[in-house]
């Protein structure tokens, strides 16, 4: 599926980088919201365990991920269902 292009930066929720969804690497979905990834290596990292990003023991870390791409989208997230 491809992304229309933007000028909306994404954050790979792995390594923190900021993603042009139109040009991200890897994407994948993960409770009903697209997430995307500079490269294949945080996806799979993601993907194999993705309790360890999506709630990180650091608290607040996935609800500042989604308050930061909330706000990157004017308060639309992409949503891939």
């Amino acid at each position: 599926m491809r992304v229309k292009p933007t000028t909306t930066k994404m954050i790979d929720p792995v390594c923190g980088m900021q993603v042009d969804p139109a040009k991200a690497a890897a994407q994948t979905c993960h409770e009903g919201r697209q997430v995307f990834f500079c490269a294949d290596g945080c996806r799979d990292t993601f993907l194999a365990n993705p309790a360890r990003y999506a709630n990180p023991k650091r608290k607040g870390v996935w609800q500042r991920f989604l308050a930061r791409m909330e706000k990157a989208t004017g308060g639309n997230p992409m949503k891939c269902h």
